[in-house]
């Protein structure tokens, strides 16, 4: 009669000759199902079953593989925007109009030191429209120096740090989501490969 079993130390009881590479893949299997041997049969799961289950991690791995590649996109680009700043910034009039009133309009200065808008993001489409308020319009930089000089402003990170700081976040973020997933998939992998050495053993068992 079939017995049913639930861990590997049983099942080294029940069959205690096993391959390294059949006892390494029944440890695997047995972490989340449960196997039924008689004598040195497997009686289940059987290779219907065990091709079900196959399939089933199989579309989970191509849906990490996508989940990979999204990541490694974004990680990419964020990277590829640390380049491409400096380059469009040398292009753009909005900076050099900022640079001309640095070096010749003392007030602007002032405040520009005091706040640190971040003027290397002044093609982003985000900030764009901002840091052209702040070029451009003296009572804008005004209150943002009163903002800044208030007991609350004092604490906080000048714009371009806080900026940074956010930027370095999310390639942080790209980088750890993208290897947090390449571990499941690995992982994954390394189960159906075990899979594959029980179907073995099932067909071996005739099931």
């Amino acid at each position: 009669m079939p017995k049913t079993i639930g861990s590997f130390i049983d099942l080294k009881k029940e069959v205690p000759e096993m391959t390294e590479s059949r006892a390494k893949a029944m440890q695997s299997y047995l972490k989340t199902g449960i196997v039924k041997v008689q004598g040195k049969r497997l009686v289940y799961p059987t290779t219907q079953r065990l091709e079900k289950q196959i399939g089933e991690k199989r579309k989970r791995i191509d849906y990490l593989d996508e989940q990979i590649k999204e990541w490694g996109h974004r990680q990419k680009n964020m990277d590829t925007d640390k380049v491409s700043d400096s380059m469009k910034r040398a292009l753009s009039p909005l900076y050099w109009e900022h640079q001309l009133k640095l070096m010749t309009d003392g007030e602007y200065r002032e405040v520009y030191e005091l706040v640190k808008p971040p003027m290397h993001l002044i093609n982003h489409k985000k900030w764009n429209k901002r840091l052209s308020i702040f070029v451009k319009s003296e009572e804008y930089r005004l209150r943002l120096k009163e903002s800044r000089l208030s007991s609350i402003g004092k604490k906080r990170e000048k714009m371009s740090e806080e900026v940074q700081q956010r930027m370095e976040f999310n390639r942080q973020l790209a980088a750890m989501n993208k290897e947090k997933i390449e571990k499941q998939k690995k992982e994954l992998e390394f189960q159906v490969r075990a899979m594959r050495e029980v179907m073995r053993w099932a067909k071996d068992s005739g099931v």
